[in-house]
């Protein structure tokens, strides 16, 4: 007999105990319902026993037992979905799809749901089922539901759905996605949204709702700063407050947290329902300003609520990975986000994380002078060796007309006008400004070759960028000669102006300075908070920044500009913003004489 012959057998009698309760125990599959669940695993598929996987024998042992004892093998009572429903990381066949059912009363029991995908809005029988299957979730992964969803058409939409097996049968609201296309598909076009900076009590998240009705829309990125791990805001709502009221640490923290924003806010209910969603986290999704051995308010070594900063960080990417549809990844690396999708001939999209895998010690407010000092050290890394070589490889490699790269932090050198014009002070060591070494070896790996999109998040406020050595006189703002990149800086969904809170007037005024002390920046905007479209075509890519009128959940939002990228340019189609002034913020200015660059501003108009 085999060595692993009992556990097997526990295994086959848990599902079939788990199946004799459900009414519809035919659409099943025969492996254990809560090994479909992959809530349960590792973001690795390679890695288990590594803190981060359950172990599913364990539970499924402990469930057989209570059924063995007489009780039901899973909830019937009613179900409920408040937390709504996601899809994420399509490929061309496959999609996972994510809920959270909540039980009308206190349970051990699983949790058991069947899910449909169909090809026609509405229509769940028949050739319309595209898939189905049932799953199962226990308090362990916080009833988290993940499955992946197969055998689909690329680039097709689909509808999907989940209800519960047993009770009354509730049923999820409906999502929709996209497949991507194969790889070697010549597509016509693609168009994200990308977003940053989700801070629940500061203000609504409108963005997530404008968002949700375009149309147009084909999937969303998010680059990072998805929840905030801080303490409660004093004087927010309460329906906008944090849940936990207290700074984060542990893994029922941490998931409390997303369940709170997941059941607060139905724009971003909306939105994750609308489209399937390409993630990767930034600073706030473990700790503010963190690193790879610690953050701004753990330093190396101290416990933060009781636990490491390693444990932190564990219980802070289990979470993540309960709560955001996104995969495993074939790898050993137990804590990578970092991956990339191809979209057709048309894109390939990198995906970085330059906060959490491997980046060295960053700003952390006290350290600022030491950082300043060895920020041109060679060996400084924002990604650690394993990622750069994999993205200059991604870059060398492709084939693809556009290259993304969406990452979280702002790549060219910024002065940002926050303690003094032009010093060293004035530079945001937490971004790649720290790494300057490392951005000089991206910034080699993009030169070789074309049409590379860099986008970012993080700052609260809108950076348009083209991207150009910051030592030489090689670049040229009014025609965009000596750009050899696109630089596309999102404003946040509702995080607080980098800015400050000012008028309007000065507001523009500022923007006008930083565009005035950064001969790169064609666009600034700190005022309104919102999001950016990317328009991908085999001739040109098109960014359209959006921004909320007012701070209401239901404000509506002014497109506050637009700016072009023709194929193979690697710069700005020129007039910006087709010569007109934008709604909000300021474009750079051409009343300056463009020789007059003394490396910090301009120094004279022009004559």
């Amino acid at each position: 007999m085999r060595d692993d012959a009992p556990q097997i057998h526990l295994k086959m009698r848990f599902s079939l105990l788990l199946l004799s309760t459900l009414a519809a125990s035919a659409l099943a599959a025969p492996s254990s319902l809560l090994l479909s669940n992959i809530a349960y695993r590792s973001p690795s598929i390679e890695v288990g026993g590594d803190g981060l996987a359950h172990d599913i024998d364990a539970i499924e042992r402990r469930h057989a037992k209570r059924s063995e004892n007489g009780e039901r093998g899973s909830f019937a009572g009613k179900l409920s979905f408040p937390y709504g429903v996601a899809s994420g990381d399509p490929l061309e066949d496959s999609v996972i799809l994510w809920t959270h059912p909540e039980p009308e009363r206190d349970t051990d029991q699983p949790l058991c749901l069947r899910w449909e995908v169909s090809s026609e809005p509405g229509k769940w029988k028949g050739r319309a089922l595209a898939d189905h299957g049932t799953v199962c979730t226990t308090k362990d992964v916080g009833y988290s539901v993940k499955v992946e969803a197969k055998h689909l058409k690329p680039s097709k939409w689909y509808s999907y759905r989940f209800s519960a097996v047993n009770g009354d049968k509730a049923t999820s609201p409906e999502g929709r996605f996209k497949t991507l296309p194969r790889p070697n598909d010549d597509i016509a076009s693609v168009n994200f949204a990308v977003f940053s900076c989700s801070n629940l009590p500061v203000g609504s998240f409108a963005a997530y709702g404008n968002a949700a009705k375009h149309k147009e829309i084909d999937y969303a990125l998010h680059v990072g700063d998805y929840i905030y791990e801080g303490s409660a805001r004093l004087g927010a709502p309460e329906d906008r407050q944090f849940e936990p009221r207290y700074e984060i640490a542990s893994l029922d923290d941490y998931r409390q947290r997303y369940n709170a924003y997941h059941r607060k806010d139905a724009s971003l209910r909306a939105m994750r329902a609308a489209v399937a969603w390409q993630v990767v986290p930034d600073d706030h999704e473990v700790a503010d300003n963190s690193w790879k051995d610690g953050s701004a308010k753990q330093p190396p070594g101290t416990l933060f609520r009781g636990v490491t900063f390693s444990e932190r960080k564990r219980n802070a990417f289990k979470a993540y990975f309960e709560n955001m549809p996104i995969r495993q990844i074939s790898t050993t690396d137990d804590l990578r986000t970092w991956r990339q999708f191809r979209i057709g001939k048309l894109a390939d999209l990198n995906m970085l994380d330059t906060r959490q895998y491997d980046r060295d010690v960053t700003d952390v407010y006290t350290n600022t002078p030491y950082i300043e000092s060895i920020r041109n050290d060679t060996s400084r890394s924002l990604m650690g060796g394993r990622q750069e070589a994999w993205l200059y490889n991604n870059l060398e490699k492709s084939k693809a007309t556009w290259k993304v790269v969406a990452q979280q932090i702002l790549v060219t050198q910024m002065h940002q006008l926050r303690k003094c014009v032009g010093c060293a002070q004035d530079l945001n060591y937490d971004a790649w400004d720290g790494y300057t070494a490392n951005r000089a070896r991206f910034y080699e790996a993009v030169k070789k070759t074309k049409n590379v999109l860099m986008l970012a998040g993080d700052t609260h406020a809108a950076w348009v960028s083209e991207v150009h050595e910051p030592f030489t006189d090689d670049y040229d703002a009014a025609t965009g000669k000596g750009s050899f990149g696109i630089e596309l800086g999102g404003t946040a969904v509702s995080s607080s102006s980098s800015y400050g809170s000012l008028t309007k007037e000065i507001y523009v005024e500022r923007a006008k300075q930083l565009t005035e002390v950064n001969k790169g920046l064609q666009f600034a905007e700190g005022e309104r908070r919102g999001w950016f479209s990317l328009e991908l075509t085999r001739e040109r890519a098109v960014a359209r920044f959006w921004g909320n009128q007012n701070t209401a959940p239901d404000s509506p939002e002014d497109l506050l500009a637009t700016f072009e990228v023709k194929e193979g340019t690697d710069r700005f189609v020129r007039p910006i913003n087709g010569g007109k002034r934008p709604i909000a913020g300021a474009l750079q200015s051409l009343e300056w004489d463009q020789s007059s660059w003394d490396g910090t501003t301009f120094t004279r108009p022009r004559a």
